[in-house]
């Protein structure tokens, strides 16, 4: 009963400010939209390689990428404002253990920081060295490198907020070891079966070949070791 009211509070919470978050969607959205051409046209320059090319397949394909840039903005931004929401909805029955202001506010800069450099690791080395390997490949057999806008910025997206989402590891660990919900010695212990659980991840969204596959399985597992290692030094367990 108590979980149930506590869900019904939670969705009751959010259907209150579904205005708000529709109208942060729409400014987000729109904002984003009109920098979107400047968006794609950097990535391209930056990621593209030399030889390849980019085709426009159907009438809207453009406009659609657009959209979609602008979306992810969207519902990236207001799904961070609900989570805020559902937090302090929670905190307010009392359900987890008492978190401060201060260090919300902490979890959230530190959430941001992580997701950055989840970007910065696929724009600066994980892209590049994917798309760099899959053109080369294809070179030697002959073939010309031509991608559409929506396959590839597709692939750009994907591999991004992969990255973005899994380098939020260390926080999420040690949220859990704080919440006590796991100790440090039973992350330890399970650490050979979280590996081959990184690369399943890794083969389920990077392309078939074993270097992104490495490329994101490996950073995976140099995270969980970190948050292996901060969950000992920040908690008793």
């Amino acid at each position: 009963m108590a979980k149930t009211a506590a869900y019904d509070d939670i969705v009751g919470n959010l259907q209150k400010r579904a205005w708000m978050y529709f109208l942060l969607a729409a400014i987000v959205f729109a904002s984003v939209f009109y920098i979107a051409p400047d968006i794609i046209e950097w990535l391209s320059d930056r990621l593209l390689p030399e030889d390849a090319t980019l085709i426009y397949l159907s009438p809207a394909e453009y406009l659609i990428l657009k959209m979609r840039v602008a979306g992810y903005a969207a519902i990236s931004a207001t799904a961070m404002i609900a989570m805020i929401h559902i937090w302090r909805i929670i905190r307010s029955r009392s359900m987890l253990p008492e978190i401060s202001f201060t260090d919300l506010v902490l979890i959230l800069v530190i959430a941001l920081v992580l997701f950055s450099m989840g970007i910065l690791y696929s724009l600066e080395l994980m892209l590049p060295t994917v798309l760099e390997y899959l053109q080369n490949d294809a070179a030697q057999a002959g073939l010309e490198t031509t991608y559409s806008l929506s396959a590839f910025y597709h692939f750009v997206f994907l591999l991004t907020f992969s990255l973005g989402i899994t380098f939020q590891l260390p926080l999420v660990t040690t949220l859990m070891l704080r919440l006590e919900l796991t100790t440090t010695d039973k992350l330890a212990q399970y650490r050979s079966h979280l590996v081959v659980v990184f690369f399943i991840m890794a083969a389920l969204i990077t392309p078939p070949d074993v270097i992104s596959q490495f490329l994101l399985a490996v950073p995976l597992m140099v995270l969980y070791e970190i948050s292996i290692i901060i969950g000992r030094l920040t908690t008793k367990h």
